[in-house]
């Protein structure tokens, strides 16, 4: 995983180096969030700061598992114990929807 913000989304960047060529996309957050890590650390989609900080730990991550619930909220759990939930409502003002993942490209 790599971790940013673009405009007004912040994103998480996935590779999947299985296939051949590598396949890429991007998680885009426009809603609260949370990151587990050993501790808790909680934001909402403006939050660039407190988000940088805490999605670091995602950084490099391989996933092992994702789960959309009935709710719409998203949960990432990686090998190591990490993990992101997005929640399925959107922010008070949303643009779009409270998260969405862009295309799968090559590298």
């Amino acid at each position: 995983m790599e971790v940013g913000f673009r405009q007004a989304w912040l994103y998480l960047g996935f590779c999947d180096n299985r296939s051949t060529p590598p396949q890429k996309s991007r998680l885009y957050l426009d809603t609260d969030w949370c990151v587990e890590a050993g501790s808790r650390v909680r934001g909402t989609a403006d939050d660039e700061a407190t988000w940088l900080t805490a999605a670091l730990t995602l950084n490099g991550a391989t996933i092992a598992a994702a789960h959309v619930a009935d709710d719409g909220t998203l949960l990432i759990a990686t090998t190591d114990q990490r993990s992101l939930v997005a929640s399925g409502q959107p922010e008070v003002a949303p643009i779009g929807e409270p998260w969405w993942l862009s295309g799968s490209s090559s590298r």
